[in-house]
Formats: structure tokens, C-alpha cells, sequence
């Protein structure tokens, strides 16, 4: 290559060098988008019925054409309380560049950082995302035709980098009803974005004859997106989980969480979760199965249920209900399952104390270790109408097994209403004999069988055994101090007296 030729391409490359810095810094000034942007939050007010802000518009061309809009908001409604319905702080439209020469403005894709958006839903059924009908007036006084044209069809991809999501319904007075889902650290990759799709009329069936949303299989609407979710944190209700993972697939007004996966109180759940926003309550439900939970840690976040009980969790829950308008939005919850829990303690029962005592001073059944402990509880579960119902309980400690069956009425105080049978091991013999005459127990197998009586709440249970003349209340572990001046009528101070007696005459002279 000769040097004249040499010296040619090098005026060439920065002669391209020099169009290339013109293209970037040059050319967005002279195209200057922002002059639009009173047009394009009209356009967009004109679209949805909600008022629009945009902080800036900018056009980039590098290193993609692309539209930069920072501090955007959509305020909510009429019908809804004031205030945003969505803010972003910055989004990104790539544009298709094509369309430009034809005064054409499409999106390929978007990039939404750090949005804020709150879904609210009134009693009729109707959200605040929801485009309201647009009056004639307003059609007619749509930005005029001077400016660029906007399609917002299918965009193949839309990102979206923490984001926040709080879900809450209106009271029928109007007034902004308890948060009961929050999302935070939100990540999601949508692909085949339908935005049209937003506004069409959701699946007819959008729930089964049980009552369930339809599976995302079923669901003939259109699909509005699909891709994946991620959320650092999720809670709903009291209960929050995370690291949060998940595909999605979304539909007019419903939403499905499929491959979910997540962290609570120290454990993992897997499992799927849907929620359909076409009912007047909202429907949600969710299948899990989950391991390793903490469940003091779980309960610390249930004030009435702080402190009741610790152990490791494991087992499967199907829930599903609706929101209400209500100050206590989920008070419809229902669900059945099955769960496990290991190695814990029950602080306030203490089965072993309440159970063991008796034996324990007929000389038989264990007279050490944790009353609260215990190995094993297994029980199955039956939410509804905010009582918490199992018909099988068993619970397994060192030296007492129980089989239970009741109901904890969540919304009375966690009231508790169970019954059941404990059975120790006994020897048998006379003080045996007598603690099964006097307590309504039986003596078979090397155990002792005692039916029982659990009420009061959780917090403060009542403990009492069933004999054959009825209830024998009060039960709890015997006090230092003799039995002098204990009052008449102490059944449990009497059974002290005659196991003392008992055992005197018993003992050999020395």
C-alpha cells in the first residue's frame, strides 16, 4: 500500500469519525424530542384517562436509537383517591428506525428502572390501571396531527430493574383499605409484550366450579406477556418471603407464577400461585409444598401467635380465596394441607407437665427433661371461615404420645377447642390402678390412656382431663408447700393427698 493511499484511508476514517460524533452529539439537537413532551403526555392521558407527567424526553443514537424518558408518572384515575398510579424513574424505548421516516414512532423494546407502582381496586370491581372510557370531547381534542404517530402493538421485549408493587382495596366508604401484598427488588423479563392485550375482555371462565382460578392452560383470552419474575421480597399478609423466583405468564387481568421458588422463615417453598383481577374481590391461590421452616421465626411475624411454638416445619399447603373490601382483606383465606414439625417446644402448653403429672407422682412415667419439648407434630389442616381445623393431630415426645382433633378459631383470639387421648408409659400396679380409678384413664399395653379436653387460647391454654363423672379442670404441675388449707373442692390438691397418704402407708418400716 502506497503512502498517498495510506494518507486517503486515514482522511477517510476521520472524516467518519468526525460524521460519527456529529451523529451523536449533534443530531439529537437538532431532532430535539423534548419539545414533544407536553404532546406525548397528552397523547397518553388522551389513551388511558389518567393524567401523565414526563419529567424529559431524549433521543439517543448510541448505542441504540432509543427515546429516554426520566420521571414518569400516571396519576390515578377519577373514582380512585389521589396520587401516582405508576412512576418510573427512567425508561428506555428502543425504536424500530424504519417507521421514523414515516413520522412512525415504535417501540421495540423498554427499559423500565426503578418503577413504583400501586394497584388499587374498588367495590365495583374496577382497578386503577384500567383505562376508563374516553369522552368525545376528549377524543376530539387529541393532540393535533403535527407530531409524530405512536404504536404501542406487541414489543418484543420489556425489562423492568427494581421495581416496587403494593396491592390494596378500597372500603366501601372510599377510603385506601390496609396494604395486603408488597413486592420489592422487582425484576422481571417480559417477552412479546402485547399491550393492546391489556384491554381485552379477560377469559369468560376465569374460575372453576370449586371456586379455583383456571389454569393458565385453560385461559382462552389473549396473552399480554410471558418471561420471568424475580422479587428480593414479597409479603403478603403477615407472612413475607425472599428471594423470589418465578416464570410468569400474564393475561387481561390475571397472572400466573409458575416453577415458583422462595425463601421463608429460614426454609424453602416451591410451588405455583395465580391471581385473577376480573371478580369485584380479587381471587388469588397458591400450591406449595415447603422444608426447613423456622417456625418461631414464622410465627414472630403473627402478633396473637409470637412466641407460641418453635421447631422445624416441613409439608404442603393448597390456598386459595379472594380479597375483600375489608379491613381485614384476607379473612377469606382457605386451604387444606399437611405439615410436620420437629424438635420443638410448646412454651405455653406443655403437654408433658400438664400430662405427666399425675403419673409422676404414682411413681411411674418419666420425672425429668423439658415439659414444652417435644420430637414430633404431625397433624393435617383445613382452613376456612378463619378456623383452623385438623382431624388428626398426633404430637410424639419423649415419653407421651398424643392423638388430637380440633378447631382454632383465628378470628375469636385464636380460640382453641380440641380434644383427645394422651398415652404414657406406665407399670401396672396399685398407684396405676388408682390414677386410672380416679382420672377416667385406662391402663393397657404398658400405658396409661388418658382422654382429655384443650380450650382457652393460644396464648393462655386450658388444659383439663375427662373422667367418667366428667371434666377434671385445672390441671397443672403441683406446688411446693403441703396440703394444709388447700381449699375444699381442690380436686387436683386432693389427688396430691391421697398419693401422699398412699405412699406412706406403703413404704416398709425402716
Amino acid at each position: 500500500m502506497s503512502a498517498r493511499t495510506r494518507k486517503y484511508l486515514i482522511i477517510a476514517a476521520v472524516v467518519l469519525a468526525v460524521l460519527a460524533a456529529l451523529c451523536v452529539l449533534v443530531v439529537p439537537k437538532l431532532v430535539d424530542v423534548n419539545r414533544y413532551r407536553p404532546q406525548v403526555a397528552a397523547l397518553i392521558e388522551s389513551e388511558t384517562g389518567k393524567p401523565a407527567r414526563i419529567g424529559r424526553l431524549e433521543l439517543t443514537l448510541f448505542p441504540h436509537l432509543a427515546i429516554q424518558v426520566d420521571d414518569f408518572a400516571l396519576e390515578n384515575p377519577k373514582g380512585f383517591p389521589r396520587g401516582d398510579f405508576f412512576m418510573a424513574r427512567r425508561i428506555y424505548a428502543l425504536l424500530q428506525a424504519d417507521p421514523l421516516w414515516h413520522r412512525q414512532i415504535v417501540i421495540q423494546s423498554l427499559i423500565v428502572e426503578g418503577p413504583v407502582i400501586h394497584l388499587l381496586s374498588n367495590t365495583a370491581g374496577h382497578w386503577n390501571y384500567e383505562n376508563p372510557p374516553t369522552p368525545a370531547s376528549r377524543k376530539a381534542s387529541a393532540p393535533a396531527s403535527g407530531g409524530p404517530s405512536f404504536s404501542l402493538g406487541t414489543i418484543s421485549q420489556v425489562n423492568i430493574d427494581n421495581g416496587q408493587v403494593t396491592i390494596a382495596n378500597l372500603l366501601p366508604s372510599g377510603a385506601m383499605g390496609p396494604t395486603y401484598f408488597d413486592g420489592k427488588g422487582l425484576s422481571c423479563q417480559f417477552k412479546d409484550v402485547n399491550i393492546n392485550a391489556l384491554t381485552a375482555p379477560p377469559s369468560s371462565s376465569a374460575r372453576t366450579s370449586s371456586g379455583r382460578i383456571i389454569p393458565a392452560s385453560s385461559n382462552r383470552a389473549p396473552s399480554v406477556a410471558h418471561g420471568t419474575f424475580h422479587a428480593d421480597s414479597l409479603r403478603f399478609g403477615n407472612i413475607q418471603a425472599t428471594a423470589v423466583n418465578s416464570g410468569i405468564q400474564v393475561f387481561p387481568q390475571q397472572a400466573y407464577l409458575d416453577n415458583l421458588g422462595l425463601k421463608l422463615a429460614g426454609g424453602t417453598v416451591k410451588g405455583k400461585a395465580a391471581s385473577d383481577f376480573s371478580q369485584a374481590n380479587p381471587l388469588f391461590s397458591a400450591q406449595t409444598s415447603f422444608q426447613k421452616v423456622d417456625v418461631a421465626q414464622l410465627l414472630n411475624a403473627i402478633p396473637e401467635a409470637r412466641g407460641a411454638m418453635t421447631g422445624t416445619m416441613e409439608g404442603n399447603l393448597d390456598l386459595h380465596g379472594e380479597a375483600a373490601h375489608s379491613s381485614d382483606p384476607l379473612s377469606g383465606l382457605q386451604g387444606t394441607g399437611k405439615v410436620s414439625i420437629r424438635d420443638g417446644r410448646l412454651p405455653t402448653l406443655q403437654l408433658n407437665k400438664n400430662l405427666l403429672f399425675l403419673v409422676r407422682m404414682a411413681g411411674v412415667g418419666a420425672t425429668s427433661g423439658d415439659p414444652a419439648a417435644f420430637s414430633s407434630i404431625a397433624t393435617d389442616l383445613n382452613l376456612a371461615n378463619q378456623q383452623l381445623s385438623s382431624r388428626h393431630v398426633a404430637i410424639v415426645s419423649n415419653d407421651l404420645n398424643v392423638d388430637a382433633s380440633g378447631v382454632l378459631d383465628i378470628a375469636k383470639s385464636n380460640l382453641m377447642n380440641y380434644a383427645g387421648t394422651a398415652l404414657v408409659p406406665a407399670r401396672e400396679g396399685g398407684l396405676t390402678n388408682l390414677v386410672s380409678n380416679i382420672s377416667g384413664a385406662t391402663f393397657a399395653n404398658g400405658k396409661l390412656s388418658f382422654p382429655f379436653e384443650l380450650h382457652g387460647t393460644l396464648n393462655n391454654p386450658k388444659f383439663s382431663l375427662k373422667t367418667g363423672k366428667g371434666i377434671l379442670g385445672g390441671l397443672a404441675a403441683p406446688t411446693t408447700g403441703g396440703a394444709q388449707g388447700s381449699p375444699a373442692g381442690n380436686t387436683i390438691q386432693n389427688l396430691m393427698n391421697i398419693f401422699q397418704k398412699k405412699k406412706s402407708t406403703t413404704t416398709p418400716p425402716k
